[in-house]
């Protein structure tokens, strides 16, 4: 049989896909509800690394059987980005949100909060649940989802939601057809996250007979080993990493004891990931962490008792993100002012031929669902106005996150709330102004906007991208592919919502079965915040929307340093992500820049490349032991040892 043509999609990979897209979304539900470790707070997410080297171990296999068995490297991408796609959409900052919260407030209302006036007016009847018999088996179990009672008052709400969250990953599709040429055959930037799977992918790859990768997969997979079994046998001892001890506790008085959380940390696979990015970002990541600390120490050591957010981090980086991807755009505004003409006078040659989608396709995509998305948002209570301005600035902050995967890959970017155009809305209208119903579609769609750590929009470039690196240049491979990821989109929200209705009617949210998170705890963010809004009225916040200001022009100040010097070290994402709460691994990162900035030092461009498969080692053996940490811990349900930031 002859090989598989790289372009070709074959039937095996598409369901090779599709059955595991349930396999992790019930891999990330049991670890993120019941053991307090969340696997998709960093990318590339592990559970999915360990799938896609499954099927590499599967297809040798088979190879040794029949060589046209083997599975070829567009055979294994389909699958890694649908597990990519589904990893992302039911994760703790997306899908696990929003179906642990549409019936929260109707079961949780009291007399003493007093919610069936304060709240139930303003919610929209078709996204949420009310029913009390279906809710009573949700939240407290020793039942079965698989009765009509049970189903059909979750119907509904799921079909709109299941529509909202095609739209709104559609448009993700859209605005990176017509960012892909730009960014990737144009501006040629080099996104490091993808060259752990594509060193895994790549058939010709020989990192696997390289003996420093095997070195430094021996090491980091020993020490899991250890660890792993010390957990299991306290007796046992243990090699000390993750969060070795925290510098708050060494400064009591003021004004040192501002610098608040300030943990020490050794993350193996941090330090491996770190060593792939631009040293810059590795430079500016822990520098401007501790720029922050510094600015909340001054703030104690004069007393700004009168501004007690001061120093607005996360409205700074708001203000960092935004002036980001305003600068990149206008930067490769030549590229977007040919799309407009193209709009405009179209010609024969309109479709880009990488694409496989015309822009002009992609752009109206864009305006069908940028209305659709507006007009579900106006019908469940919100202002037009507010409506669009709150999507405008998503799919901005959206594309920020791309741009720093694209071309720094930083792998925790979680632009954690507040931060999102909601808290925007809030600092500059204040929540007197923008009223109840306004307050409550913004609370409803806390769900996407709770933190940027598990985005899929940086998933679907960097599948344009991978594509391109493994030599596939149809332009009905990228056709094929946006509508198998979308078709993968789907299977995740409906996975997602069976896996959780299922475990959760038998075994009740609130049963004490599932930590916090599991146990309600979701409703209880989204609806306390909505509670809070509406009790405790504020006006506009001039200082924070100042410090958004503050954080805009400094970045801009710093792009254009960057412009014009070769030599500035400061990039302006280290500033964005500098509120986050995933750079409390400042530590790790810092420990990569020194080892990386030693090695071409002193051993220039060529010693860098030798190190890199050391590196992936150190990175896989982390993510392949830890992982195997979690199977035993699944099957034989107990906990085990958790490597990840969590």
């Amino acid at each position: 049989m002859k090989d598989i043509p790289l372009e070709r999609i074959t039937i095996r990979s598409l369901l090779i896909g599709l059955f595991l897209i349930p396999v992790n979304c019930f891999w990330i539900l049991q670890f993120e509800f019941n053991r307090w470790s969340f696997p998709t707070y960093l990318v590339p997410y592990y559970n999915v690394i360990f799938c896609l080297l499954l099927l590499v171990g599967i297809s040798m296999l088979m190879k040794t059987i029949s060589p046209s068995w083997a599975l070829s490297p567009t055979e294994l991408l389909i699958p890694y980005l649908m597990m990519c796609m589904a990893s992302s959409i039911c994760s703790h900052n997306m899908m696990e949100i929003l179906v642990t919260s549409i019936g929260h407030p109707f079961w949780f209302s009291t007399p003493e909060n007093d919610w069936q006036n304060l709240i139930f007016p303003h919610l929209p009847t078709w996204l949420t649940v009310s029913d009390k018999i279906a809710l009573r088996g949700y939240y407290e179990g020793e039942t079965s989802f698989y009765h009509w009672s049970h189903i059909m008052p979750w119907i509904e709400p799921f079909i709109w939601w299941l529509l909202f969250t095609i739209v709104l990953l559609g448009i993700m599709f859209c605005i990176n057809l017509l960012l892909r040429r730009q960014w990737i055959e144009k501006e040629k930037l080099t996104y490091p996250i993808i060259q752990l799977p594509l060193s895994i992918m790549n058939s010709k790859s020989d990192f696997w007979r390289n003996r420093s990768f095997w070195l430094g997969f021996l090491l980091t997979g020993g020490v899991t080993i250890i660890n792993g079994f010390s957990v299991l046998q306290p007796v046992l001892p243990s090699i000390p990493l993750k969060r070795i001890l925290n510098l708050h506790s060494f400064f009591n008085d003021r004004p040192w004891n501002a610098i608040g959380w300030t943990p020490i940390t050794v993350h193996p696979h941090l330090i491996g990931l770190g060593f792939l990015m631009p040293i810059e970002l590795l430079f500016s990541s822990w520098f401007f962490y501790w720029v922050l600390k510094s600015q909340r120490i001054f703030s104690s050591a004069i007393g700004l008792k009168g501004l007690p957010k001061f120093p607005y981090a996360s409205e700074q980086s708001f203000g960092a993100y935004i002036a980001i991807i305003i600068a990149v755009l206008w930067w490769g505004k030549h590229h977007f002012q040919q799309i407009v003409i193209n709009l405009i006078r179209p010609s024969k040659n309109q479709t880009d031929k990488a694409n496989g989608i015309s822009n002009r396709v992609a752009v109206f995509g864009i305006f069908i669902g940028f209305s659709f998305l507006c007009f579900f948002s106006v019908k469940a209570g919100m202002g037009i106005w507010l409506s669009v301005a709150f999507f405008f600035l998503y799919y901005l902050l959206s594309m920020a996150i791309t741009r720093m995967r694209a071309e720094l890959g930083f792998p925790i970017h979680d632009a954690h709330y507040p931060l999102g155009p909601d808290h925007i809305a809030i600092i500059s209208q204040g929540t007197k102004n923008l009223g109840p119903k306004n307050l409550t579609v913004l609370a409803l769609y806390h769900w996407f906007n709770r933190t940027y750590a598990s985005h899929p929009m940086p998933h679907q470039l960097e599948g344009f991208k991978m594509s391109n690196q493994l030599g596939i240049s149809k332009p009905s491979f990228n056709r094929n592919l946006v509508w198998i990821l979308i078709l993968a989109t789907f299977v995740s929200v409906l996975s997602t919502f069976w896996l959780i209705l299922d475990s959760f009617y038998r075994h009740g949210s609130s049963s004490g079965f599932y930590n916090w998170w599991g146990a309600g705890g979701f409703g209880r963010e989204t609806f306390g915040w909505l509670e809070s809004w509406l009790l405790y009225q504020t006006e506009w916040d001039p200082f924070a929307v100042g410090a958004v200001g503050v954080g805009f022009l400094f970045s801009i100040g710093m792009m254009l340093l960057r412009f014009r010097l070769i030599w500035w070290p400061f990039h302006p994402l280290g500033y964005a992500i500098s509120s986050s709460w995933g750079i409390h691994v400042w530590s790790s990162f810092l420990i990569s820049w020194v080892v990386k900035l030693t090695i071409l030092r002193y051993g220039g461009l060529r010693a860098y490349r030798h190190a890199v498969p050391f590196f992936i080692g150190i990175i896989l053996g982390e993510y392949i032991l830890g992982s195997m940490w979690n199977i035993v811990s699944m099957v034989l349900n107990i906990p085990t040892y958790q490597f990840t930031v969590g």
